[in-house]
C-alpha cells in the first residue's frame, strides 16, 4: 500500500508539475479535466448514475465555470471580480430544480442542490486555480507557492502529529488528525511564505499572514472532505489515483485556497 502510494505520488506529482510547467491552454484543460472528474466523484457518492440526466447537467456546468477564463470576453461565467454572472448562476439552479420537477421527484430538491452546490464547489474553485497559473498578471510562481505551501502543509501536519500526537482536533470527522499536526502544518506554511517572500523581494508580514491562511484553509478543505465522506459513508472519493483515493482526495486542499490564493494574492500585487 504504501509503496503504491509513493509510486502514484511521484509518477502522478511529476506530470502534473510538467502540465503546470507549460500553462497556458493545456493546463487549463487538465485543471478542466479534474474538475469534471471531481464532479463525477461527487455524483457516484450521492449514488447517482455516472451518466443520469442530473451527472450531464452538472459536467456541462462544471465545464463551463472552471474553463470560463478561455472564453470569458464571450460569456461571462468566471469568478474573477470584473465578470462574475449572477443571472448564469440562477439559469443554472433553475435548470437543476427543473430536473427534480421532471423526473417527478427521483432527483428530490436535496439532490439538486447537492449537485449544483458541487459545480460550484469545483468550478469556481478550480477556475480560480486555473487563473492563478494562466492571468497575465500571476503565473507560474504563485501557482507553485499555492501548491508548495499545501504539499508542505500536508507533510508537517504529518510528521508533526506522528512525533508529538497530542489532542485530536476534530475526532468526529477525522479521527487521526491532532492539534500539534495541524500547528505544525502551519508553521510549515509560514517557512515557505517566508522563503517565497525573501527570494521575490515581497513584503514578509503580508505574505507570512496569508502562507499561514491558506495552510488553515486547505486543512479546512480536508476536513470538510471528510466530513462529506462520511455523512455519504464512503471511505474514499474515487480510486483514480491508487493509495490515494481520487480527485477530491488529493485536491481537497487546493480547491478551497485557490480561491483565497487568487483574490488574496491579486490585492497584494495590485
Amino acid at each position: 500500500m504504501l509503496y503504491q502510494r509513493v509510486l502514484t505520488g511521484v509518477i502522478g506529482g511529476a506530470l502534473f508539475l510538467g502540465v503546470v510547467w507549460l500553462g497556458g491552454v493545456a493546463f487549463s484543460l487538465v485543471v478542466a479535466l479534474l474538475a469534471v472528474l471531481g464532479y463525477r466523484e461527487l455524483v457516484k457518492m450521492r449514488g447517482f448514475g455516472s451518466m443520469s440526466a442530473p451527472a450531464l447537467l452538472g459536467y456541462v456546468v462544471t465545464l463551463a465555470l472552471v474553463s470560463n477564463p478561455l472564453w470569458r470576453d464571450t460569456w461571462q461565467l468566471s469568478a474573477a471580480p470584473d465578470s462574475i454572472s449572477i443571472f448564469w448562476l440562477i439559469v443554472v439552479l433553475f435548470a437543476f430544480l427543473t430536473v427534480s420537477v421532471v423526473t417527478k421527484n427521483r432527483y428530490t430538491f436535496q439532490d439538486m442542490g447537492f449537485l449544483f452546490a458541487g459545480t460550484l464547489y469545483l468550478g469556481l474553485a478550480l477556475q480560480s486555480a486555473a487563473l492563478l497559473r494562466t492571468e497575465a498578471d500571476l503565473g507560474l510562481q504563485y501557482f507553485l507557492f499555492l501548491l508548495i505551501l499545501m504539499w508542505t502543509t500536508d507533510t508537517f501536519a504529518y510528521f508533526v502529529g506522528r512525533s508529538l500526537k497530542g489532542p485530536k482536533i476534530w475526532p468526529a470527522i477525522s479521527p487521526n488528525k491532532t492539534v500539534s499536526g495541524s500547528v505544525g502544518g502551519v508553521v510549515g506554511a509560514i517557512v515557505v511564505g517566508s522563503i517565497f517572500a525573501a527570494m521575490y523581494d515581497l513584503p514578509f508580514g503580508p505574505w507570512l499572514l496569508l502562507s499561514a491562511v491558506l495552510s488553515i484553509v486547505g486543512q479546512l478543505g480536508d476536513f470538510v472532505e471528510s466530513g462529506l465522506k462520511r455523512s455519504l459513508n464512503v471511505k474514499d472519493s474515487g480510486t483514480l489515483l491508487p493509495g490515494h483515493g481520487g480527485v477530491l482526495d488529493r485536491f481537497d486542499s487546493l480547491i478551497f485556497s485557490a480561491p483565497i490564493a487568487y483574490y488574496w494574492i491579486l490585492a497584494l500585487i495590485h
